[in-house]
């Protein structure tokens, strides 16, 4: 019988909306290229926010290598839900900031867990900037 990983993402929001907190994922605005023959700029984006839940872990003092894993880091178990029960657009490390109860945070990793190629958790490292 195949596993129903909708259905277990939709689990795992509940869990996290019960013992974490809301938080806002931002990704900032992406500039376009100029083009002087049409005078017009192609591409870009607006910024992007999300709203979803998720509940924090501290790194253990081993996993403290004062390179990948700095003091102050702090782990982050992100829902693959909106708070609105929308499919969440997957962090990019090193782009966008997550801001919770104790405010702004640098996303510097992001391990996707994906059964099946459907998102049911995501994995922050974070850091204060």
């Amino acid at each position: 019988m195949a596993e129903d990983w909708a259905a277990i993402a939709a689990e795992v929001n509940g869990g996290l909306g019960e013992v974490g907190q809301e938080v806002t994922i931002a990704t900032p605005a992406i500039d376009g290229a100029y083009d002087p023959m049409t005078d017009t700029v192609i591409g870009g984006s607006a910024p992007i926010v999300q709203h979803g839940s998720g509940s924090q872990k501290s790194y253990s003092a081993r996993s403290i290598d004062g390179t990948v894993i700095q003091q102050g880091d702090v782990q982050f178990m992100l829902s693959p839900l909106k708070t609105d029960g929308s499919p969440i657009s997957a962090p990019v490390a090193d782009r966008d900031t997550l801001t919770k109860l104790d405010g702004p945070w640098a996303i510097k990793h992001v391990d996707t867990v994906a059964p099946a190629g459907v998102p049911v958790l995501f994995k922050l490292q974070l850091r204060r900037g």
